[in-house]
């Protein structure tokens, strides 16, 4: 189960039509690196799921909201949410874009966070599957109930859209590995598309008191861009404290292992990913909720 490989370096160039950014308690895997699926955590009870579709056009001030959806998935067909790209193109591909040196990856290193490879490489976005992790492929059943959200039928172009701040650091501990620190790790995913002419982005999925889909298509236009937001953050997190330091509470991975059948309820098997915040000033405001996207992109993969 993982993405096919592409090199940064041929994405193709200009804006996207569609960019789609994943935040929160979202897993991402590709079984066949043609569809994608994003499992949307309904037990991490504290975060609230939303889904917002937007329109850019030259020259207006502010987006049009397509749709909007707020709380969680309701009962459709396999899925809760379907993402779809419409009319002739390209061969479907989920491709997870990265520095390429030749015909190898380029190297990356989690626990320095320099960019090298570039912010955008997608494998700054952690694989809880590969050897920074449990270095198996999860179960994780979730995928066959209607808590996901499939992307299909597309050339969808993976890579990070934020890293955590530089001040921030995250700190890998238990699970069998040692302790290990990491820097800058990818916190939010985008999913890019190109379309050609006659193609557009269709989203389909239950909204209350609709009988049969709601739906909103998104077509390519001049000077027109569409964007796709999945967020399952927390609303509201309280501040760390004026001195810094690890925030245990503040630990994602407790939510994902509800998802995860195959893994130890034994606390040592699991791993934990503490983050750390720099001393703050009182006038600073909210620091960055730290809430990361994971994916699962296969044991042999970084």
């Amino acid at each position: 189960m993982t993405f096919r490989p592409r090199d940064l370096a041929t994405v193709p160039t200009g804006t996207p039509d569609v960019e789609i950014f994943f935040h929160g308690q979202l897993l991402l895997r590709s079984e066949d690196e043609v569809t994608c699926e994003v499992a949307v955590n309904p037990l991490a009870t504290n975060h609230v799921l939303t889904v917002e579709a937007r329109t850019k056009i030259a020259g207006r001030p502010d987006p049009i909201v397509r749709m909007r959806h707020a709380g969680p998935l309701l009962f459709r067909r396999q899925e809760g949410v379907l993402i779809e790209v419409t009319g002739a193109g390209a061969a479907p591909a989920a491709f997870k874009c990265i520095k390429m040196v030749g015909e190898v990856p380029s190297p990356i290193d989690y626990t320095s966070g320099e960019s090298n490879p570039p912010d955008g490489d997608f494998r700054w976005i952690l694989n809880l599957e590969g050897p920074q992790f449990h270095r198996r492929e999860l179960e994780v059943p979730i995928f066959n109930s209607h808590h996901t959200i499939r992307l299909r039928g597309g050339e969808y172009f993976f890579r990070t859209a934020q890293r955590a701040d530089g001040r921030m650091t995250h700190k890998r501990k238990d699970g069998g590995q040692g302790p290990v620190t990491f820097r800058r790790i990818g916190v939010v995913a985008r999913a890019s598309v190109f379309l050609a002419n006659g193609q557009a982005v269709q989203l389909r999925w239950q909204a209350p008191n609709v009988e049969g889909d709601a739906s909103v298509v998104l077509e390519k236009a001049a000077n027109t861009t569409h964007e796709i937001y999945i967020n399952n953050a927390p609303l509201f997190l309280e501040a760390p404290s004026e001195t810094g330091g690890e925030f245990p509470q503040f630990d994602e991975l407790p939510e994902y292992y509800k998802l995860i059948t195959n893994v130890s309820a034994t606390p040592g098997a699991r791993f934990q990913l503490v983050p750390t915040f720099p001393p703050r000033p009182r006038d600073t405001g909210s620091p960055d909720i730290p809430c990361q996207v994971q994916r699962l992109d296969g044991p042999p993969n970084d």
